[in-house]
């Protein structure tokens, strides 16, 4: 059985949803619809609002990513996923997944290694704002979005956000992701020309974020070179995790 077959019948199990509107929820707060919500065009995010009205974000979601299999096992999350822009979802049946996973049980593989790397991601988090000062914290969570959007085919040097969304990522106020971001300019990491967030000098970013993207679970080298025929041929629906398993 080949991995074409595979990702195939994965998706024509993909229902749309429909399309979210920014600053929408994406999915609810404790909500266990008997579905897994699939993220296939836009931005999204993982979040918690804490007691005195701010958000944390745990982790952004691209394109290909689901934004709430855990569900699948967990029904009872106290967490949302808002949408960071326009979203387009769609969503796969809880007994789809298992019957499809009978069939196929690779893919049950690929989605449990996506699991496990979003709790990579999670941990990676915890260690960026426990531990690292502004500058390599703010450095080392744009290298993350750098590398996920390359692995997906996109423009790794534009990140896709808000400093607010970077801010509430970081654990840092707005005023002080601000002057990071002035300071990484500066310093001639980033752009001074636009006004988003663009990357000019990949190396010196990870250089300063003491970036290690293995975990993530991408395979290293250009971005071009390492991800599978298939992915490159499918944008519309991007990685759905499966590369974790096929990429060369």
């Amino acid at each position: 059985m080949d991995s074409e077959e595979e990702l195939q019948a994965l998706l024509l199990l993909v229902k749309i949803k429909g399309r979210i509107t920014r600053g929408e929820d994406i999915v609810g707060l404790g909500s266990s619809p008997g579905h897994a919500t699939v993220l296939l065009k836009g931005l999204a995010c993982r979040y918690k609002m804490t007691e005195n009205g701010r958000r944390q974000i745990f982790t952004f979601q691209y394109p290909g990513d689901f934004c709430d299999f855990d569900r699948y096992l967990l029904p009872a999350v106290d967490e949302a996923v808002g949408a960071l822009t326009d979203c387009l979802v769609g969503v796969f049946r809880h007994e789809d997944i298992e019957r499809i996973i009978d069939r196929y049980p690779r893919l049950g593989l690929a989605l449990w290694r996506a699991t496990i790397i979003e709790a990579g991601i999670f941990r990676e988090r915890l260690l960026n704002v426990s531990q690292r000062p502004a500058l390599p914290r703010i450095a080392n969570l744009l290298c993350e979005q750098m590398v996920r959007l390359e692995a997906i085919g996109l423009d790794g040097s534009v990140i896709p956000m808000t400093q607010v969304d970077l801010a509430d990522a970081a654990s840092l106020s707005t005023v002080h992701m601000n002057r990071t971001i002035q300071d990484l300019r500066e310093l001639g990491v980033l752009s001074k020309g636009s006004r988003g967030i663009e990357v000019v000098c990949r190396d010196r970013l990870m250089d300063i974020g003491r970036f290690d993207g293995r975990y993530l679970g991408i395979p290293q080298g250009p971005p071009e070179g390492r991800l599978p025929a298939w992915f490159r041929r499918d944008a519309a629906y991007a990685k759905l995790h499966v590369e974790a398993v096929y990429a060369p």
